[in-house]
């Protein structure tokens, strides 16, 4: 698996960008696919559209399924502040 099992709170760009590498290296081999609840209005249908070293949006919420487990997952970033995010399971 090629993206992050446990929780992780992002404290900086290096690791936002890291988190943003292995996620999509992950979609792109099958291993998570995305999705959008729908009670998520600011959630993002496609991470791909983010570039991995920035510039970003100013907030960045995404989410995630694992086709083979069912486990979930939420991507969130507030880059304009610069106040972190985080990626945990659901």
């Amino acid at each position: 698996m090629s993206y992050p099992i446990a929780d992780i709170q992002i404290k900086s760009q290096h690791q936002l960008t890291t988190v943003l590498r292995e996620i999509k290296g992950a979609l792109a081999d099958g291993s998570l696919q995305q999705f959008v609840p729908a009670d998520a209005a600011l959630a993002l249908d496609d991470l791909n559209v983010v570039s991995d070293t920035g510039p970003w949006p100013d907030y960045i919420e995404a989410y995630f399924t694992n086709p083979k487990t069912g486990e979930r997952y939420k991507l969130t970033a507030e880059t304009y502040h610069g106040a972190g995010g985080s990626w945990q399971r659901l």
